[in-house]
């Protein structure tokens, strides 16, 4: 089954895909949100249908109870990260990796640790997912808190 997609989006640029998907991913907000599996699913729009499919272990993030008590939303800065190993682009497949600064922060001034983490997305263009480029894995890496 494809994946959603997002109205107006070309996806045309794999490094685009990758920041767009990063930046939703880490979009959580307690104060629209049910619960922290939110923000995957608006993240699957930039997604392969297998991905999109899988349950999210974002669903489970124990940060939550803490973040709803102060109806807090996170504040994240996505850029671009230049990894000297990332393979070259194929026709199909291609690597990104993001930096993401992240922190949850409620209206009331309450503030939560700062994250620092390095995003990485498979990518791959064509098949049933379409003739544009979609995330197919990714993986986080944390890169410090403060």
């Amino acid at each position: 089954m494809p994946p959603p997609t997002q109205p107006g989006f070309t996806y045309a640029d794999p490094a685009e895909v990758c920041h767009r998907f990063t930046a939703v991913l880490y979009s959580a907000d307690t104060r629209r949100d049910a619960g922290p599996g939110d923000a995957y699913q608006r993240a699957i729009r930039y997604a392969s249908g297998t991905l999109a499919g899988q349950s999210p272990a974002a669903s489970r993030d124990g940060r939550w109870a803490t973040w709803a008590e102060h109806r807090a939303y996170v504040d994240a800065v996505v850029e671009p990260f230049v990894d000297a190993q990332q393979p070259a682009d194929t026709a199909i497949t291609a690597r990104r990796a993001v930096r993401v600064t992240s922190r949850p922060l409620s209206e009331g001034g309450w503030r939560g640790w700062t994250e620092h983490s390095l995003v990485d997305c498979a990518l791959r263009r064509g098949g049933p997912d379409g003739s544009g480029w979609r995330v197919t894995a990714y993986e986080i890496r944390q890169a410090g808190l403060r």
